[in-house]
């Protein structure tokens, strides 16, 4: 089946379809922030950075 349009060519459209047959799309589990960033958000690394270099120290 040939298709030709102005936009793309039939290699094109050929090398669409492998891309989506080799990319199918997947539902993925993350955590969210209260801040609504991914967790750890920039705030929350500090945080942590801060309390573990705090807490050896006073150990």
């Amino acid at each position: 089946m040939e298709h030709l349009s102005d936009f793309a060519s039939t290699q094109d459209i050929e090398d669409a379809d492998d891309i989506l047959f080799a990319h199918p799309a997947r539902r993925v589990a993350r955590w969210v922030c209260g801040c609504g960033e991914d967790y750890p958000c920039p705030e929350v690394r500090f945080a942590l950075l801060v309390k573990g270099a705090t807490e050896r120290d006073a150990a």
